[in-house]
């Protein structure tokens, strides 16, 4: 058995809880990409999970650095987000996104989680973004069933989340 550790990107909380439930059953620590040092990585199977924010991975670009600082050879990754994981699309975009910041990412296997939103507690930039996809969602011709629920939530509390979701990562994790 080999050594693991999950590092994850988190604005809002859904990330840090997958982090922390995959962390729990994988027996390691689950850090913040903002406290991870290089050297924690040597030698370790790195999971690494970031909430999606407007076509970014929170926390991705500063942990990628540091796993090619520290040759890990051995990544699995999760985005968190509000779009459909059973989605192609979804699981495309988020590949495109981690390997546009890490040449790891490449071969390594990545799964989409759901997380939620609570528009109360975004900050402004986010409520920002969100009040502008609201607007061009309402004017869109043929809105997707995931465009009509979006609309639907604008506003409320919304929770996706489902621990047993992140089974396929730490099994993915325990693979390597």
């Amino acid at each position: 058995m080999h050594a693991f550790i999950v590092i994850y990107g988190s604005h809002y909380g859904n990330t840090e809880k997958y982090a922390r439930a995959i962390a729990a059953a994988l027996g390691c620590p689950a850090l913040s990409a903002k406290e991870v040092r290089t050297a924690d990585l040597a030698g370790k199977t790195v999971v690494f999970g970031g909430g999606v924010y407007a076509g970014s991975i929170c926390g991705w670009k500063r942990t990628a650095k540091k796993i090619a600082k520290a040759k890990a050879p051995r990544l699995v990754l999760f985005v968190c987000g509000l779009a459909d994981p059973a989605k192609q699309k979804t699981r495309d975009e988020a590949r495109m996104l981690f390997e546009k910041k890490c040449a790891a990412a490449k071969d390594a296997p990545v799964f989409c989680l759901r997380g939620g939103i609570d528009y109360g507690k975004l900050k402004f930039g986010h409520r920002t973004m969100m009040a502008m996809l609201m607007q061009y969602l309402k004017r869109k011709k043929d809105p997707s069933p995931e465009d009509a629920q979006l609309l639907a939530t604008y506003g409320k509390a919304v929770d996706f989340y489902d621990e047993s979701t992140a089974k396929a990562v730490i099994d993915a994790a325990k693979s390597l």
